[in-house]
């Protein structure tokens, strides 16, 4: 699966502002909802998120190395935000109600973060049996129409697709809530 932002991030490379202004306005205000949700502060969030932006600006030359660009900008984000939580001495509240008072605003968060972990747990299977698990279960593709395009058997198509799951529910068996989306396939 390739970024959607890759011809964006060539031309950021080159030192194209507006490329760098589709990848702010894209992410800015889901990254700094990612932020809040740790620093709980609206200033700080801004600040974490801006600093992040502005690094990707600064460090622009070497973003074509970056495999898929969303989950790193929320690594990114995590690590200013536990940083600036680290240096303002402050605690991470846990939140043991977080289900009985969660808002929309935490359901966009929750939902970006699982998106983040199931397409980063993608990265551990075979490059065969990902790109079968992609075609299969996320663009939706019919087993036969994947068969024809592969030139491989409709079984080996199932087979490929069961390997992943099992291979993802191996992997994410400590994550209850990302098994859930994969019972769902």
């Amino acid at each position: 699966m390739g970024d959607i932002f890759e011809n964006t991030k060539m031309k950021l490379q080159e030192g194209d502002q507006l490329a760098f202004k589709e990848i702010f306005d894209a992410f800015y205000d889901r990254l700094y909802a990612f932020s809040y949700k740790y620093v709980k502060d609206n200033y700080a969030a801004e600040e974490v998120v801006e600093n992040t932006m502005l690094l990707i600006w600064e460090k622009r030359a070497q973003i074509c190395t970056i495999k898929e660009l969303k989950p790193y900008l929320y690594k990114m984000v995590y690590n200013a935000s536990i940083d600036f939580l680290k240096a303002k001495k402050k605690i991470i509240p846990l939140d043991t109600n977080l289900y009985d008072s969660i808002s929309y605003f935490d359901k966009y968060v929750i939902e970006e973060e699982t998106h983040s972990i199931l397409i980063k747990a993608l990265e551990i299977l075979p490059e065969k049996c990902r790109n079968i698990f992609e075609l299969c279960c996320i663009e939706g593709l019919k087993y036969k129409d994947i068969a024809d395009d592969l030139n491989i058997s409709v079984n080996t198509v199932k087979s490929q697709r069961l390997r992943a799951i099992h291979l993802l529910k191996e992997h994410l068996k400590h994550s209850p809530s990302h098994l859930f989306f994969l019972n769902l396939l």
